[in-house]
């Protein structure tokens, strides 16, 4: 029985110390889907790109192209390898996430068996298990990437058409949280009754005010070292590579932002520049929810009105906004790639609106005396 094969990748190999380049591909055997490895003994990349081409060449005049080969498992790692140097570490959990829970919920074995059917199913699936549609959304563009990927590297004819599958989202106006809730939030880490599991109560305070009064994303608050943080100039530096927008900037503080810093950072003084200003130690952000949510339990917001990390980052922009700062210094300020992102998701400017409206003398009849004495 002659061996079926799959494109021939080039890699470094995982683990090894040295600086060749190795030739990796799938072959099917009696026995089933074999790994096979093959060191090109190349340090630079071009040259061993010729034998790349050369060995799948060999392979496929020898036994012919087999595009059933490859598991979606399979599918999935080949293509979190190929974009481990090109994208954040942030950015592939999520890919693998989605990758994983389509694997499971579609339930295909080959990545050629994904068709139009098989995706409905998964939106129904993932529906049906309570995901919201965003999350589905989130999930199909994640799959619809990767087999577009497949589809230039010739591991599938082609990629499915998303085209109706997408989930319609209800926009809603963002969540703010008062003032009045963050300050019970902050209360209640002092609480003898708060049992926390993941972080200290002055771990919690820190992440507390990073994220509601500088509008730092979850992954940018968890990412900050302090090398990022300037006590005397006080700022803050958010680097590309932990930001959405890929865009590094710099978020200027508050004296009261600078002290709690300040007295976090004397806690532990043996911690370096390169030192994480909030440790995180877990692989993935999910351990974070039991204590965020056991600690608006302590500060008495009820079980349905629970806020989640991201409606502080609306808070922050929504108060800027309501304070009259020009939305373009919002965009900077939160890291909008985009003036009109920060005007559609940010539009509590209520005493914004108000000022407006006061800004115009309004003319009155003289002859009205309602209007005169109201």
């Amino acid at each position: 029985m002659n061996s079926k094969f799959q494109k021939v990748s080039l890699l470094k190999r995982p683990n090894s110390r040295t600086q060749f380049w190795y030739l990796r591909w799938f072959e099917e055997t009696p026995e089933g889907v074999k790994e096979r490895w093959k060191s090109t003994r190349k340090v630079l990349k071009r040259e061993a790109e010729v034998l790349r081409s050369q060995l799948e060449r060999e392979l496929e005049e020898g036994g012919g192209r087999s595009q059933r080969s490859l598991t979606w498992k399979q599918f999935q790692e080949e293509f979190q390898e190929s974009h481990t140097r090109r994208k954040p570490g942030s950015t592939l959990k999520t890919y693998r996430t989605s990758l994983e829970v389509f694997g499971k919920l579609a339930n295909v074995r080959q990545v050629s068996e994904v068709d139009f059917g098989c995706l409905e199913d998964f939106v129904k699936s993932r529906l049906k298990s309570g995901a919201a549609p965003a999350t589905v959304n989130r999930d199909l563009r994640h799959v619809r990437a990767a087999l577009k990927w497949g589809e230039r590297r010739k591991f599938i004819d082609k990629a499915p058409d998303f085209h109706g599958l997408f989930v319609r989202e209800e926009l809603k106006n963002p969540v703010v949280v008062p003032r009045e809730d963050f300050a019970a939030m902050v209360a209640a880490l002092k609480s003898e009754n708060l049992k926390l599991k993941t972080a200290s109560p002055d771990w919690w305070k820190i992440f507390l005010y990073l994220s509601y009064y500088l509008g730092l994303r979850r992954n940018e608050t968890l990412s900050l070292t302090w090398s990022d943080v300037s006590l005397e100039t006080m700022e803050v530096r958010v680097m590309a590579a932990t930001s959405k927008g890929r865009r590094e900037r710099m978020v200027p503080i508050a004296p009261e932002i600078r002290n709690l810093l300040q007295q976090w950072k004397q806690q532990y003084p043996s911690a370096g520049l390169k030192s994480p200003v909030l440790p995180w130690d877990h692989d993935s952000y999910f351990p974070l929810y039991g204590d965020w949510h056991a600690i608006q339990t302590a500060a008495g917001i009820p079980e349905g009105q629970h806020y989640v990390p991201k409606n502080f980052r609306s808070t922050c922009a929504s108060d800027l906004i309501a304070s009259n700062v020009p939305t373009v210094v919002v965009k900077d300020f939160l890291g909008h790639a985009t003036v009109a992102t920060t005007e559609t998701y940010y539009i509590n400017t209520k005493p914004a609106l108000r000022a407006a409206a006061q800004a115009r003398e309004v003319y009155t009849d003289p002859g009205d005396s309602q209007a005169n004495n109201a």
